[in-house]
């Protein structure tokens, strides 16, 4: 399983109109961290779009970025005139291939930050397909794509909850579950040794003819000293 994850904007950018410390590009940019590394936890293979934050390309380029992978997912928050609007939304490639994914993901950031509205869906199609440059870039190569808002930045409860890392811990979290779920993937677990001391002999062919032993029945740490 191949992921492909976009911080979306760059710098500083799109700074919360509720509160002056909030800028979307640096919330976006902790939670696609995050997120990268729950996923790996589950074994998948993760690439991002950037590994500078101050480092700005073209939206349909970094779609194009997802070819090889299994899925496109752009962090986000949005924004709108009302400030009571406060709800999750997936926009999802207009193929229609990332729907049920996006829904699943639009209702896990739901319930885990507490919207007051319920999580949904957007296909948004343009002149040339996807509206969105980054679901255009990903449908160029083949790849289902998925723009997650994550609520509001213009709603004041959504931008404090956003706010916190341990949310942005949480959310990221349950997102690696809603999908690890949907393509039936399971935590990685490393390799357990279980050491044993097995003594001392006097003559060194009775030990080495124990170490012939150990190393039949499958010890990985089996040594004279």
């Amino acid at each position: 399983m191949k992921i492909c994850i976009d911080a979306g904007h760059y710098g500083q950018y799109n700074k919360s109109p509720v509160n002056g410390s909030y800028y979307e590009s640096d919330i976006n940019w902790k939670l696609h961290g995050y997120l990268k590394s729950a996923l790996e936890a589950y074994g998948v293979t993760v690439i991002t779009t950037r590994t500078d934050k101050n480092k700005d390309i073209q939206v349909y380029e970094r779609g194009r970025l997802a070819e090889g992978c299994d899925l496109f997912l752009s962090i986000h928050s949005n924004a709108c005139n009302t400030e009571s609007v406060d709800y999750p939304l997936a926009c999802c490639s207009v193929n229609g291939k990332a729907d049920e994914i996006g829904q699943k993901l639009a209702d896990t950031v739901a319930c885990i930050m507490g919207t007051s509205q319920k999580g949904r869906i957007l296909r948004r199609k343009g002149d040339n397909g996807d509206w969105y440059g980054v679901l255009r870039g990903a449908a160029s190569v083949g790849v289902a794509g998925v723009l997650l808002e994550h609520s509001f930045h213009t709603n004041k409860r959504a931008v404090q909850w956003l706010m916190d890392d341990n949310n942005l811990k949480r959310l990221a979290a349950a997102e690696a579950e809603t999908i690890a779920e949907h393509y039936g993937l399971k935590k990685s677990t490393p390799d357990k040794l279980y050491r044993v001391q097995v003594g001392a002999f006097r003559e060194r062919k009775n030990a080495e003819a124990m170490l012939d032993n150990l190393k039949k029945a499958g010890f990985a740490e089996a040594f004279i000293n």
